[in-house]
This record gives C-alpha cells, structure tokens and sequence, in this order.
C-alpha cells in the first residue's frame, strides 16, 4: 500500500506541476500553443463542468469526485480482498487523477485542462488527470473482463 500512496503522491505534482506551468504560460484560458501542427496543442481551458465539458454544479462534481476517491481507495486499502498488481495500479490511477482534479475543483473553482487533439480528432481538451482516471480504468475493466472470462472457462471445464 506504501508503494501505491507514493505513486499517488507523485502523479498528483507532476498534474498540479503541470498545470500550473500551462496556467503560467499560456494564461489565458483559449489561447493555444501548437506542439506538432494539425495534431496536438496546449490550449488552456477552465472547464467548470463533468468529463467532456457536461455542465453540473461544482458542489455535486466535488462530492462525486471524493465519493469515489474514497470507495476505490477503501477498496485498494481492504485486506479483505487480493487484488492483482494491475487492478491495483488501475485502482492507484482512477484515485491519482481524481485527487488531481480534485484540487483544481476545491481550489480553483475548475479543472485546468490543456491536451487539445481536436484537429486530429473532435474531442475535448483534456488534462493528465484525466489520462491517469482512464488508463485506470481500463486496466481495471479489463482485468474484470479477463478473471470473469477464465473463471467462466474453469466453470465449463468442470461440466
């Protein structure tokens, strides 16, 4: 579990770090910075809204955001369950990234997002909080999908 909070600790630096160097040289939210043209830019947006820019109100984002932080850390944290190495970093990331936008939530009253690959693809600008909570789960989901396939095949063999 040690080795899980340290990885947590240092994925939500490197976002604030992160984020605070866009703020502080981007600045303004909109502008962009063109990294690999018709690809991927740093476009500094404050999204007060969900994943993907739906709009709710930051006191509902805040409580669901602690709401699941706490569940999946309890759930990496319980002796009562031996979970794989994978579904644990998956379960470290989903909590890094929710710390992460966490803190620009409670502390800026918005996410700092800034990844913009809507040239290559019409899809939101995002952040490296965001990648941590999806890589997360992923590798979660697919770990599910994996044990429920070969628990299923240990059942058929049986019969």
């Amino acid at each position: 579990m040690k080795k899980n909070i340290l990885i947590i600790i240092a994925l939500v630096i490197i976002d604030q770090i992160i984020k605070m160097a866009i703020v502080n040289t981007i600045g303004i939210s909109g502008e962009s910075i063109s990294l690999i043209p018709n690809v991927l830019s740093l476009t500094y947006v404050q999204n007060i809204g969900a994943a993907f820019g739906l709009m709710m109100s930051q006191i509902f984002l805040i409580g669901v955001d602690l709401m699941i932080i706490i569940v999946v850390a309890k759930l990496l944290a319980s002796k009562k369950y031996n979970f794989e190495k994978n579904a644990k970093l998956g379960m470290t990331l989903i909590i890094a990234g929710g710390i992460g936008n966490l803190i620009d939530r409670v502390f800026r009253g918005y996410v700092v997002d800034y990844i913009d690959i809507s040239e290559l693809f019409n899809y939101p600008v995002f952040n490296f909080a965001d990648i941590c909570i999806v890589v997360g789960v992923i590798l979660v989901m697919a770990i599910i999908i994996i044990n429920t396939i070969k628990s299923q095949e240990n059942i058929n063999e049986k019969i």
